[in-house]
């Protein structure tokens, strides 16, 4: 195991070192590397040749990172696809692999998702969330939206738990 101390990369050994280490522990995209790799001292070219040989042995795979990051997220049992998407652009995963990762994530599951979230807020607090009041409906919304759910599956679920069909505003 590499000493983590403070001391720069200066060859391209030390960083493909560092960067074996790191990664025994988790997986990181590419960019995340790179930002590791800058942090620690490395120059362009050392980072470049270090992310290109990560590569090409398969240590640094950007969709199996995105595939794992998919599958945390979903032990996340109250949030929907935009929540999603969010955590897969914070965690620096390349766009290309975003789209694939959320056709994933059908549109039943989410749907089942923002209901159970639904009941877990009516439970939580149920003079607040009241579905039979506007106020209800406003705070509902802006509960779910909170949590990376659309306007239409918003809608549906407060449909389906007051058993009328309720018309929001926009959320």
């Amino acid at each position: 195991m590499l000493n983590r101390s403070s001391k720069n990369l200066t060859t391209e050994q030390e960083a493909y070192d560092y960067a074996l280490d790191i990664l025994s522990y988790r997986d990181y995209s590419r960019k995340d590397m790179e930002l590791k790799l800058k942090r620690k001292g490395a120059d362009t070219g050392i980072i470049k040749s270090t992310i290109q040989k990560l590569l090409e042995y398969g240590f640094l795979d950007e969709k199996r990172y995105g595939q794992r990051v998919f599958e945390a997220w979903l032990s996340k049992k109250y949030y929907g696809r935009c929540h999603l998407r969010l955590e897969l652009q914070k965690k620096n995963v390349a766009e290309r692999y975003i789209n694939g990762i959320l056709a994933q994530f059908s549109e039943a599951e989410e749907q089942e998702r923002a209901e159970k979230a639904l009941q877990s807020c009516l439970k939580r607090n149920p003079k607040k969330y009241d579905p039979a009041t506007q106020e209800g409906r406003a705070a509902i919304g802006r509960y779910l939206y909170a949590r990376g759910f659309a306007s239409k599956y918003i809608q549906k679920s407060i449909n389906n738990i007051h058993g009328s069909v309720i018309l929001m505003d926009d959320c």
